[in-house]
């Protein structure tokens, strides 16, 4: 079987919105007095489930010609239906473990059968901190969960951060409705710090100021987020695979609707492939990615988890071996990404292998052999 190569070589391409900015929209608007407009958002699976598990608990979410109405209940939560299924979002997981706090009825949390393989006890030890009462249903440390009705107290809480920031940004969303200032204390190093810095930015806008010292230490005093309308952004991490496509293909393309000073730090793709030869430049709001022929590179990827899939292809196609640092937390993600990416290049000739928290892809211009079949 051929595969044609590409003969559009000048392509432009819509980036389609964020789905960090869309989920938190999403439960920052449930949580507030009034109604919200979130225009132009992503309703994938992740959002689509979540919308549903929020409708489960009593708020009202429209979809309209633009995007969504949602009517919040300043955080008083009266269930229709008390079983909430996550499907395969750890985002929605983790943030309704402590947002079940604020129903005033027992809540469980399940998902699929691949969420209910990831562990949330370091997102529930921090919530139980704080008064909650949480029961694992099934095996420790992992979900199903059964959350008892009740109040967060607030106070202080300490949680690890070096497999994610979703701990924090879940505490933190929910925490303006917990009866006293709330301390949350990150005991390591935080990974992830991007989609921290969108949830403090989403907070803001919902009208609720923390105080974020140096991810170290965040304090949230109590406070009721005001309904606001929502233009969502457009997403790096979606556009990220099409500036791969022009830097494999030495070929051009011209990514409309990205926020240039966006605090997504999949904005970081940018800087990765300028250092592996491409150019990247706006050109009136607009960005430009030109491929040329890639050499290798070292880069720490602990901020930019969701990277590190279309780095790892960019690599195969590159002179020399690249490394990839600060990867292990990729293990814990949806799929165990690391295995997913060292399998799938293998298939295409490519060797890479993990050691010491680190990515190494040994480029040589992949191949992908097809067998013929279907023809």
């Amino acid at each position: 079987m051929t595969v044609n190569k590409i003969k559009n070589k000048n392509v432009f391409f819509q980036a389609p919105p964020s789905k960090a900015y869309t989920l938190r929209s999403l439960v920052l608007s449930s949580l507030a007095e009034g109604e919200s407009k979130i225009l132009g958002p992503l309703l994938g699976q992740d959002q689509l489930h979540l919308i549903g598990c929020l409708k489960n608990l009593g708020v009202e979410i429209k979809e309209t010609d633009n995007g969504l109405r949602v009517n919040g209940n300043s955080g008083n939560f009266k269930p229709v239906f008390c079983t909430l299924n996550c499907g395969e979002s750890g985002v929605s997981m983790n943030v309704l473990t402590a947002l079940a706090c604020l129903v005033d009825e027992n809540i469980i949390l399940t998902g699929s059968e691949g969420l209910l393989l990831r562990p949330i006890g370091e997102v529930v030890n921090g919530v139980k901190q704080l008064s909650a009462e949480i029961e694992y249903l099934d095996k420790n440390e992992f979900p199903p969960i059964s959350v008892k009705s009740g109040t967060l107290s607030g106070g202080y809480s300490e949680m690890s951060g070096s497999k994610t920031s979703q701990y924090f940004t879940s505490l933190a969303m929910i925490t303006p409705y917990a009866d006293n200032i709330t301390t949350l204390v990150c005991t390591d190093e935080m990974s992830e710090k991007p989609y921290f810095d969108i949830t403090q930015e989403m907070m803001s806008r919902f009208g609720v100021e923390i105080v974020n010292h140096n991810y170290k230490k965040i304090e949230i005093s109590p406070r009721k987020y005001r309904a606001t309308e929502i233009d969502i952004e457009s997403d790096y991490s979606s556009a990220s695979f099409f500036m791969l496509a022009a830097a494999i293909c030495n070929s051009k393309i011209t990514i409309h609707g990205l926020n240039k000073s966006s605090k997504q730090g999949d904005r970081k793709m940018l800087d990765y492939l300028s250092s592996m030869g491409c150019s990247c430049k706006w050109v009136n709001g607009e960005l430009e990615v030109t491929g040329d022929d890639l050499n290798s590179i070292k880069q720490n990827m602990k901020d930019t988890p969701d990277l590190v899939p279309p780095m790892a292809i960019a690599a195969a196609f590159a002179e020399g071996v690249s490394e990839f640092t600060g990867v292990g937390h990729l293990q814990y993600k949806e799929c165990n990404r690391l295995e997913a990416v060292i399998h799938e290049l293998g298939k295409m000739g490519i060797r890479a292998y993990f050691q010491n928290d680190t990515l190494f892809i040994e480029g040589n211009k992949a191949d992908i052999k097809g067998y013929n079949n279907h023809q």
